[in-house]
This record gives C-alpha cells, structure tokens and sequence, in this order.
C-alpha cells in the first residue's frame, strides 16, 4: 500500500477498495496501540484515540487544549449507540434510523452509567460523559466504519485541526496543521460535504440544535416526520399521482389541508431512478389524478437520491426495476423499500392515452388507499 515519506506522519493512500481494507487494518492497529490516527469521515477529517488508553487521550485532549470536556464517541453501526445509551429517547432513535450512518452527532442523556457493563466497569463514563450527556456519531465512510470496527474499546474523534482553527477538508489540511503530532494520516481524499456534522441535543421528547452543519434545523425537523417516499422512472406519471392521492388521503383524515401535513407530523414525496429534472406531470396524469380528487399540477419532478432515500421511512418502487435502482443507492435500506403492489409492476403509462392513465390511476390508489390506513393506525397505537 503506498506511504508517503514526505511528511513527519506517515500518510497511507486509502482511495481503492483494497487500500481501504488495508488502511482500515492499520488504523486500527495504531489505536489498539495507543496512537493517535488522522482519517476522514463524511463531513471532515478526525483525529481518533481509543478512549480506554489514558496516555493517548491525554495527548488528545493536550492537542485539542481540551483538558475535561469529552470528545464524541464515532461507532461503526448505527446499533451501536446501544453499548452506551440503555434508554434511547424515541426521538433519538428516529433520528438515529434516519440519519445514520451520516453527517449528524446525537448528544444523549446516559443514565449516570454507560450500558455496556465492560466499558462502565473500565470507567469509561468519566472519560466519554459531562453532566450525565454523550456525543454519539456513526460516520459514512466505509474506511472509517471498517476501522472503528477494528477496535473492541470506544474510539473518540474530535476534528483534526488545532484549537480555533477551520476544520480540516482534505489529508493535506491535517498535515498543514498537525504533521508531526499525530501518528498516522489515513488519506481518503476530499470530504465528500465538506462541512462539520450537526450536533443536536435530546432530551425526553424534545431536542434543540446545539451546532448547524450539513442538516439545518429545518431538515432535522424533516427527519422527524413520517415519510413516505414513491419512486417511479421520471417522476411525471405513477409517482406524482401517488404523492398526490396520499396527500389527499391523509388530509381527509387529519382534517387539514394537504400543504398542512407537515404540521402533523407527515412528509410525502415523490423521485424518479432516471429523471431529468425540471418537469412538471403529464397532461394525463394531471387529469387522471384530479378525476379522483387529487391536484398534482403544480408538481416539478426530481431525481432519486441517497439523502431522499435515508429521508424516507419507507419507499413504495412502482416495479422492480426501481427497487434496484433504490437498493444500488442506497444498500442498506433495504428493509424499507418495497414495490407498491406486492405482486406485481405498476407499467409506465408514458405515451399511452387518458384511459390508460386512468387505470393505472385506479391501482396506485387503491394500493395507496391500504398504506394510509396502515400507517395511520399504527401512528395511532404506536405500532
């Protein structure tokens, strides 16, 4: 695996699959020894140390003049939180089926001990908690999470720059701050945001913003909603008339009208796997869609992506087509993405006339029809 030899710490290239096995390998190793490794994450590079090695975190905390506060704890699962939170708020848990792995830091009350018996017997909770809280992230980069898998003990990892300054985007940016005090410089290329992860504060049922980064407050309260998410080939036919009639749907049973959904807690959306953007519905799907009440003539279409994916809570594919195409996004939502008939494809009505609109209008909404009831009822018993 190529070394740079040019700097102080030595940097490893971690841009192929295999220099990323490799790199996580050695990572993992140096901190299992208690040395401090520079990697990137998502947002931007850290500096990690295994928190159960007392001489690395007092190096950390010496180059981050950080000598009580604690450092946030970077898992390599989303399950994970479970080794140091026993009792995750359900907003928490949301936000954690949701946005992990991914660009948000959770802080969590703990419980006055870390659930994982070995960690709290180690007292670990002094090292990892203030005033009865923990910093939890699960990073989305495979090197990071194969890394952080590597070591059987909590790893923490503040951002790799020195006090008060910018934090770091690239490799070259840890070296320009930290070359010589750290011991190993896993280099993964660019950031892929570019911007720190947000931190957000729960407590029982509420939670606050303590620092905006790529989710603003906004999109942490779209988080929070329940959505549902239709995916078609373009996004001017089948998905557009199904957002629509679920809109109307839940409105007529909520009692508000369909741009107040998000007020009660809902979110519905629509993408195409192949879409070019900036088009509105068919003429036909407008008609067909208005004959049985809905209004999607205002609709501009857009194109699937892995962040509308991790936004949803489940995704209905009008055919299997694009329930691959949500699976080769998105791998590991696997377990929410389903075709909106059971059985069968829903065929693309494209360039077909009003009469065949009509009927693939009548099944999206009797399928539509069946998920409303279902998702209402269990938001109402909590199922």
């Amino acid at each position: 695996m190529p070394v740079m030899a040019s700097s102080a710490t030595p940097v490893i290239q971690a841009t192929t699959p295999a220099q990323q096995a490799q790199a996580a390998k050695r990572g993992a190793a140096a901190l299992g020894r208690g040395e401090l490794v520079g990697f990137a994450t998502e947002t931007v590079y850290g500096v990690a140390a295994a928190a159960n090695l007392s001489a690395a975190m007092d190096r950390l905390r010496e180059l981050k003049n950080r000598p009580q506060r604690p450092f946030s704890v970077h898992l390599a699962q989303p399950q994970d939180a479970a080794l140091y939170v026993a009792g995750i708020p359900p907003v928490a848990q949301r936000l954690i089926a949701k946005a992990w792995p991914g660009p948000l830091t959770l802080l969590l009350p703990v419980g006055e001990r870390l659930a994982e018996r070995r960690f709290d017997q180690a007292g670990l909770y002094e090292v990892l908690c203030w005033q009865d809280k923990i910093g939890l992230r699960c990073p989305d980069l495979p090197v990071a999470r194969e890394m952080l898998a590597g070591v059987p003990w909590p790893v923490v990892a503040p951002s790799a720059n020195l006090p008060g300054a910018k934090s770091p985007r690239s490799a070259a940016d840890v070296l320009a701050a930290l070359d010589g005090r750290i011991d190993l410089l896993i280099d993964s290329g660019p950031t892929r945001y570019g911007a720190d992860s947000t931190l957000v504060a729960v407590e029982g049922d509420s939670w606050h913003l303590v620092r905006q980064g790529v989710y603003s407050a906004k999109d942490i309260e779209g988080l929070l909603r329940r959505t549902l998410l239709f995916v078609c080939t373009g996004n001017t036919c089948r998905s557009p008339m199904a957002v629509g009639l679920a809109k109307m749907m839940l409105s007529e049973r909520l009692g508000c009208p369909p741009g107040r959904l998000d007020a009660h807690g809902w979110e519905v959306l629509s993408a195409g796997a192949w879409a070019q953007e900036d088009r509105g519905p068919t003429p036909e799907a407008v008609q067909a869609a208005r004959q049985l009440g809905a209004d999607i003539s205002t609709h501009r279409n857009r194109k699937l992506t892995k962040e509308l994916i991790d936004r949803a809570d489940l995704v209905f594919c009008m055919a299997r087509e694009h329930v691959d195409a949500v699976l080769e996004l998105a791998p590991a939502s696997s377990g929410k993405v389903r075709r909106l008939l059971s059985r069968a494809d829903i065929p693309d009505p494209l360039g077909a006339g009003l009469s065949v609109y009509q009927r693939t209008a009548a099944k999206i909404r009797q399928a539509v029809k069946e998920i409303v009831e279902k998702e209402c009822h269990e938001n109402r018993t909590g199922g």
